[in-house]
């Protein structure tokens, strides 16, 4: 399985931004999913979210929704800001080959610090979704910092679990100290995809990767600036786990 991480600047309008990644993403050869990074139409434009966000059905027929049925490719779509009964939620969207909006989930935890709670209703987790042979899950950026979420995912048979975020630059070592750690506490596939460039006075500069269920950096391949590609092999979480199973190993009665 090929995954793309496309890890570019948030430039111009949403529209402007929307169309650069998605043409970055198409760049031949296609691969098996594509990975977009959190909020990488809008940013963190607080005081804009919202007159910026979206209805539910306009993720359902959108211009990602017809890049993935154009292209046969699974698409991790980041996040957008999105409407609700509880306010607007920072919701990630996955689309099929055939562009059906299979799987959406929102960012659990926000980042107060920034005040994202200022702009956004905590979320709710979606769960796994099949992506062919493969259990899949997402979290959303902050969310990475706490692993009961991730092992949520995982008990409920996550193989891969994809990480759409915007870490700045500075904090990247730790992102992927992070994703590392929760691919080898349950010996699943991380894919944390961040924003590139600058956005809003702050550094990001990529910097995302795969973490193998070994809890090693998978070593991507370049397709153009911004654009990365992973091979994985699904079969590896099986091929660790029957040489050590740390999910069967789990000892929960002591745990609380």
């Amino acid at each position: 399985m090929i995954v793309r991480l496309v890890q570019k600047a948030i430039e111009g309008s949403p529209e402007d931004s929307l169309e650069e990644f998605l043409s970055s993403a198409s760049t031949p050869p296609v691969p098996d999913v594509v990975v977009l990074p959190e909020l990488f139409t809008v940013g963190y434009v607080l005081d804009r979210i919202p007159s910026l966000a979206l209805e539910m059905d306009e993720l359902e027929d959108s211009p990602v929704s017809r890049f993935a049925s154009e292209n046969g490719v699974w698409t991790v779509a980041g996040t957008f800001p999105v409407r609700s009964s509880r306010g607007i939620v920072n919701l990630m969207p996955v689309y099929s080959p055939d562009g059906s909006l299979v799987y959406t989930t929102e960012k659990v935890h926000l980042f107060r610090q920034m005040g994202e709670d200022r702009a956004f209703a905590p979320g709710s987790c979606g769960g796994t979704f099949p992506m062919n042979d493969t259990l899949a899950g997402g979290i959303v950026c902050y969310d990475l910092r706490f692993p009961e979420l991730a092992r949520r995912l995982t008990l409920a048979g996550a193989e891969i679990l994809f990480v759409p975020a915007q870490w700045p630059s500075g904090r990247i070592g730790l992102f992927k100290a992070l994703l590392r750690a929760r691919a080898a506490e349950a010996q699943v596939f991380v894919a944390g995809c961040n924003l590139g460039g600058s956005h809003l006075g702050v550094s990001f500069k990529g910097g995302g990767g795969i973490a193998h269920p070994a809890g090693r950096m998978i070593k991507g391949d370049q397709v153009v600036p911004g654009v990365t590609d992973y091979s994985i092999d699904p079969q590896d979480v099986d091929r660790l786990r029957e040489k050590i199973h740390c999910l069967e190993d789990r000892r929960p009665e002591e745990y609380d």
